[in-house]
């Protein structure tokens, strides 16, 4: 199929996350997945792309990940889409904040305002913008309600977070980690796509399935 969509990526936050403003070109709407930090940035992107942004999707509830998505939806006036099974991470924001930038840090954060998602995705869910839908597949084990977003295009390409990256994939030692459920996911949920599939990491570069399913022996 002729390729629906375009990719604008902003590096954010102190652990450069890949915040991805996905454009459909037939109409300039966009979702902005993983809005981590750095909102003025994120805003000029999507002022100097032209886009229009209809909701928010975060691939999971680590703060690196979640950090604007509040501001960025207020400013927009659009809703927040998450998982269910990482509501709960995502209202421990201000205790992730904490332990990674300290106290002060989560303070701010506990005086600003800021709300829970409004949408609420499952495995199989379509995330429709523009003439453009990506579908939503569950990769728990990164955190458990970690998700992807597949679109077919020429060829398929994935957002999806932390799962898998450029010669490794997600840590399970951090909030809501599981070893023998990510392991379960890269077999059964990501190694069975198309290996041509482009593979966006919520950190670093972009891979394919082919190549990191040929460099796992597990």
């Amino acid at each position: 199929m002729l390729n629906q969509i375009k990719l604008h990526r902003v590096v954010v936050g102190p652990l450069d996350t890949n915040c991805v403003i996905i454009e459909d070109t037939a109409t300039k709407d966009a979702i902005i997945v993983d809005p981590g930090g750095d909102p003025d940035a994120i805003t000029e992107r999507v002022r100097l792309t032209g886009t229009r942004p209809v909701m928010i999707v975060l691939t999971h509830g680590h703060v690196d990940h979640c950090a604007e998505s509040a501001s960025i939806a207020s400013m927009y006036g659009i809703p927040v889409a998450i998982h269910s099974d990482d509501l709960e991470l995502f209202d421990q924001l201000a205790d992730q904040i904490e332990q990674f930038m300290g106290p002060v840090a989560a303070a701010r954060f506990r005086a600003s305002p800021h709300s829970r998602p409004q949408v609420i995705l499952k495995d199989g869910d379509s995330v429709a913008f523009g003439q453009a839908s990506g579908r939503v597949i569950h990769l728990p084990g990164h955190t458990m309600g970690g998700i992807g977003l597949y679109f077919e295009e020429t060829p398929p390409v994935i957002i999806q977070g932390d799962t898998l990256f450029r010669d490794g994939f997600g840590r399970t030692d951090l909030w809501g980690g599981s070893w023998e459920a990510l392991k379960k996911t890269l077999r059964d949920r990501l190694f069975t796509l198309p290996p041509e599939t482009r593979v966006v990491c919520g950190h670093g570069g972009d891979t394919t399935i082919g190549r990191e399913k040929a460099g796992q022996s597990f």
